[in-house]
């Protein structure tokens, strides 16, 4: 086996799309229902080591969340300067509280949690496996072609985005948003030739779909079977683990 099949197949890549959807409800279910800023660390963490174990570079992953990385830290600081109750740790013209810090803790982490867990949901499980799953599940088949073109679109439009900026650099033309001149030519220089390429990806799926007569038919079979693994049964203890982990904290009141 080579070594970009083996990265095909590592981690969550080799787990069925059944135990990732229950592990992306099980992390936003866990971040969503328990109010411990432990239990939602521990779910950032656990993330992060899929990401890892699934051959995702941790780097690369992080520097594709960069501005959900800026957001949380708009939210953890709204929340520390707005809330007042609790005890003082700042006292002065900032007021910054220990009930502050937490809420504000505990609200990035949610944030963070959810849409990491999403994107990595998105980088490691394939479409074609997922729409195919759905279909047995008696989701009709229009309903999982609509999920696949959604979750092909993303890879394309980072692709197309990373094109279009280094075009930009080939020809010196830097774009900015720090300010309203540089937004407008950054929708003009990016937006538009990004948007553009989309529609025209989109108008060529559109003549092949109605060339094959796509949706001629009520029902479609799947091609190719899931079978329980082994890598389903590790991701379905992680999240046995992160439900648990949950419970214990909620019983002894942890922070």
């Amino acid at each position: 086996m080579t070594g970009h099949a083996l990265v095909e197949s590592a981690g969550l890549r080799g787990a069925g799309p059944a135990a990732n959807l229950i592990l992306l409800a099980g992390l936003v279910g866990v971040v969503l229902a328990s109010p411990s800023v432990l239990v939602r660390l521990g779910s950032l963490g656990a993330v992060l080591l899929l990401a890892g174990w699934s051959g995702v570079p941790i780097r690369s992953f992080l520097r594709s969340l960069r501005f959900v990385l800026v957001f949380a830290a708009v939210l953890f600081i709204a929340q520390a300067l707005s809330i007042h109750d609790g005890n003082a740790l700042i006292d002065g013209f900032i007021w910054i509280t220990d009930v502050g810090l937490l809420a504000g803790a505990s609200m990035a982490l949610r944030f963070l949690v959810v849409l990491a867990s999403s994107f990595l949901f998105v980088s490691v499980v394939d479409p074609d496996r997922l729409a195919g799953a759905l279909i047995r599940w008696g989701i009709p088949y229009r309903y999982g072609y609509l999920l696949i073109l959604s979750l092909r679109f993303v890879p394309f439009f980072r692709r197309e985005l990373r094109i279009v900026r280094e075009a930009q650099s080939v020809r010196g033309l830097g774009v900015s948003v720090r300010s309203l001149k540089g937004i407008r030519r950054a929708v003009r220089y990016t937006f538009v030739p990004v948007l553009v390429s989309g529609l025209m990806r989109v108008d060529s799926i559109a003549l092949s779909m109605k060339g094959r007569c796509f949706g001629l038919y009520r029902r479609r079979t799947a091609s190719r079977p899931e079978r329980f693994r082994v890598t389903d049964g590790a991701v379905l203890c992680c999240v046995a683990v992160l439900v648990g982990l949950a419970v214990v904290a909620a019983r002894r009141g942890w922070i």
